[in-house]
């Protein structure tokens, strides 16, 4: 499901993706940083990339899922805003907020996610979620949520 043709890192990082997740989805490198697991896990999910998404998920909170239920979509995912992040040296977190649309509607996950650093590799654990309000019907005039400045109608609309 990788294209590697993306011009444009779908984590937002303003990097393309080729020096941004690709290295990290095709297991060339680890993340250093939890915020830099978070990216190339959006970009994940993103890209519906179910095994990475099953091997950066720690075992011990990954319960019942599976690879490929991971990979299923179930949302646009659309943006990343990373609120704030920290890197200690077995654990950290990153807060952020994840912009999808959902039959037509933008929704936002707001999360704090809890990593840990097992075996010199970032791991993804748990997370508190926060209730963000229903932002409702997107517009064909709205700006799009992908972040790109233009209007919905003319980017992620198509």
């Amino acid at each position: 499901m990788t294209d590697l043709n993306l011009q444009t890192c779908p984590c937002k990082s303003g990097k393309g993706y080729q020096q941004c997740c690709l290295p990290f989805h095709n297991r060339k490198t680890k993340p250093s940083t939890c915020e830099q697991l978070m990216r190339s896990r959006f970009s994940a999910f993103v890209l519906q990339l179910g095994d990475y998404l099953f091997d950066t998920y720690h075992p011990n909170y990954r319960g019942e899922l599976t690879a490929a239920q991971l990979a299923t979509k179930t949302v646009d995912w659309k943006n990343l805003q990373i609120i704030a992040t920290e890197s200690l040296d077995k654990t950290g977190f990153v807060e952020f907020k994840a912009w999808f649309v959902d039959n037509g509607l933008l929704g936002c996950h707001h999360e704090r996610s809890n990593f840990v650093k097992d075996h010199q590799q970032w791991l993804y654990c748990d997370g508190d979620i926060y209730p963000e309000p229903k932002s409702g019907k997107i517009s064909r005039n709205d700006p799009c949520p992908c972040g790109s400045g233009k209007k919905y109608k003319k980017c992620c609309a198509n």
